[in-house]
């Protein structure tokens, strides 16, 4: 009867270290992703960055705090000339690649409006 005990405590002893294994697989994935998702933003706002900077150096006058910036953008986006660029693109990039629905196709449509 004590052997029987003996195993299982050392039964429960296992378990218990594969568990907290298990937990510490969890953890490590979720940090694995987190970063991965993260360098992705980073990368994005870097090469956004690097397009404003190079095809629109005069934004940097503007005062963010202020939104200057933003209320430019948003009336310029919603120019008639704008929105038929905007559609020029969005047609070029359907002819070229097929749709999918991922991130960067959500953020061009939710950006052009209806068409």
């Amino acid at each position: 009867m004590i052997e029987s005990k003996n195993d299982t405590s050392k039964n429960l002893e296992k378990a218990l270290q594969a568990l907290k294994q298990a937990q510490q697989r969890v953890a490590n994935e979720k940090k694995k992703q987190n970063e991965k998702k993260r360098k992705a933003e980073n990368h994005h706002k870097y090469i956004m960055g690097g397009i404003i900077v190079k095809y629109f150096p005069d934004c940097y006058r503007y005062d963010e705090g202020e939104g200057e910036l933003n209320r430019i953008l948003s009336v310029a986006l919603q120019t008639r000339e704008c929105q038929q660029v905007i559609s020029k693109i969005k047609a070029e990039s359907r002819e070229t690649t097929p749709p999918q629905p991922t991130l960067p196709n959500a953020v061009n449509e939710s950006v052009g409006g209806t068409e």
